[in-house]
């Protein structure tokens, strides 16, 4: 009767000491997926506006497409809530921030200037919801003639 006993305190005392490793694990994992989404949007918005020009009226416009892995909570992974690009007002870089379900948050910069659906506006890019997400980055000219990237989900 004793082994059993002891067992069962083992067996608990285990699960207690391992329940905020495997949320840790899930957490990191999570950033993992996120951040190298946050890479791949940063890398391709850099090819874009290096290797890409503004086309004239009536010929497609140069765009890269762009799949952004937002996770579900799962036991092996966080869930995200909300992940947002912000443009800087007043420079050419794009803020990066996403939340997990559990409030944390992470925070990283787009070397280039990303805005939502508008060349010449200012507006943030939100994705919510878990999955894989397409964006699609195009490059536009603003009001100035200067070349934007504008974000559209796809």
């Amino acid at each position: 009767m004793i082994r059993y006993v002891l067992a069962a305190l083992l067996t608990v005392a285990l699960i207690v000491l391992a329940v905020p490793a495997i949320d840790r694990g899930a957490t990191v994992n999570t950033e993992r997926q996120v951040d190298t989404s946050l890479s791949s949007i940063d890398d391709e918005a850099t090819a874009l506006i290096e290797t890409e020009e503004v086309t004239p009226d009536g010929h497609p416009d140069p765009q890269r497409i762009v799949t952004v892995s937002l996770p579900r909570s799962t036991l092996t992974t966080a869930g995200v809530d909300h992940f947002e690009l912000v443009p800087h007002e007043n420079g050419s870089y794009t803020h990066a921030r996403y939340v997990l379900e559990d409030g944390a948050t992470r925070e990283a910069v787009i070397d280039e200037r990303i805005v939502w659906n508008d060349p010449d506006g200012n507006e943030t890019t939100e994705m919510g919801g878990s999955g894989d997400q397409r964006l699609a980055l195009v490059l536009l000219e603003d009001e100035h003639g200067e070349p934007r990237l504008i974000a559209r989900h796809v």
